[in-house]
Order: C-alpha cells, then sequence, then structure tokens
C-alpha cells in the first residue's frame, strides 16, 4: 500500500512541489499549475486500491494581502511586494480548485506559512532529515517541509 504526500508551496509563476512515496523524498521540484496537473493526473492513474495522494499546502491566503513589511520604504516597494502575495494566494485558489475538481476536497491539508528548510542552515537541516542532497532550491525545500509535515 503507497502512499503519496505531495507538498506544495504556492507561487505564481511556478510551485514548489516535493513529492514523497511511503516517506522518502523522492523529487523536489519547480511546476507550472498544468504541468503540476498532469503530474497528479499520472499519478492517480497508476494508483491501486489501498493506495491514496494527500497534499500539504503553505496557506499563504491566511496571510492578509496588504500586511507590514519591516524595511520597505516607500509605497511602490510596499504595493509591489502586496501585489506578488495577492499573486501567491490566487495561485493557491486555482491550485486548490485543481485539487478539488480533480480529486476532491478532503486531500488537502493547509498549513501556516513557515521559513523552515529556506536559508542556508535550513538547508543543511533539510538533507539531514530527508536524505536529499541533489539539486533545491528555497521553494522545493519550502514544500519538502510542508510534505513533511503530512508524513
Amino acid at each position: 500500500m503507497s502512499k503519496y504526500v505531495i507538498g506544495i508551496d504556492p507561487d505564481s509563476d511556478a510551485h514548489g512541489v516535493a513529492i514523497y512515496k511511503d516517506g522518502k523524498l523522492t523529487e523536489p521540484k519547480s511546476m507550472p499549475l498544468m504541468q503540476l496537473m498532469t503530474y497528479t493526473q499520472n499519478i492517480n492513474e497508476q494508483i491501486e486500491f489501498g493506495e491514496w495522494i494527500e497534499f500539504h499546502i503553505e496557506d499563504v491566503c491566511a496571510n492578509n494581502a496588504a500586511f507590514a513589511k519591516k524595511g520597505v520604504k516607500n509605497a511602490r516597494a510596499s504595493t509591489a511586494i502586496n501585489r506578488s502575495l495577492g499573486k501567491c494566494q490566487q495561485a493557491q485558489i486555482e491550485l486548490e480548485r485543481m485539487i478539488e475538481h480533480m480529486l476532491g476536497s478532503d486531500l488537502i491539508t493547509k498549513h501556516k506559512i513557515s521559513k523552515a528548510w529556506k536559508d542556508a542552515n535550513g538547508k543543511k537541516q533539510f538533507q539531514k532529515v530527508t536524505g536529499w542532497t541533489s539539486r533545491s532550491n528555497e521553494d522545493t525545500r519550502s514544500a519538502a517541509y510542508f510534505g513533511w509535515l503530512g508524513l
């Protein structure tokens, strides 16, 4: 019986995605929504009775689209940050709609935003916890963190 846990760090361009199969991180990668949809369809078509998929998503929608930013010195920069956050929130909404349409809403768990595993020290912890030493970036490590929470 296999269990797929897919961790996702939503982004407007390409989501950070980490796939765990039976508790082992198999591939952290960046994927635009349509590529993720095709990938999820392929997994869903291959699973057998007793196997399942879970999605663990960073809940960027839980943040206010206009929140206080330390170190932002002018309104233009603040507007750009708010716009970027709004795009990520919309990307999360579309991602959830896609999953719900394909597989149902009961497979999605949302997690509070976290910076875990994003910086250099976090990368070391990520490698130690997951055993993954190949390529990764902040977004794929973040996705791996949310997937790891689902294990």
